[in-house]
């Protein structure tokens, strides 16, 4: 695995590859008519922002920051973890 500053520097046809081969998909979310995709690899999170009506890839971030997740928490439920 790649550290995040490397990843942030590949050309964006190598980070779709790498997000193919070594990240791991976790949710999407659905906001103005874009999907965005939200994966995680070793210490960051990847978020891939996806045009359905173009068939296209619009972006690709890169992130360590928790308020970056903030968009996916109403997404996610932890209902059925017994605590």
């Amino acid at each position: 695995m790649i550290p995040l500053n490397d990843f942030q520097i590949l050309p964006f046809d190598k980070k779709c590859d790498y997000i193919t081969i070594f990240a791991d998909y976790m949710i999407y979310r659905v906001e103005d008519e874009k999907k965005f995709y939200l994966y995680h690899v070793d210490s960051y999170f990847i978020e891939v922002c996806y045009a359905p009506y173009e068939n296209k890839v619009l972006g690709i971030k890169a992130f360590i920051e928790t308020g970056d997740l903030e968009p996916y928490l109403n997404f996610i439920s932890i209902s059925e973890l017994s605590v």
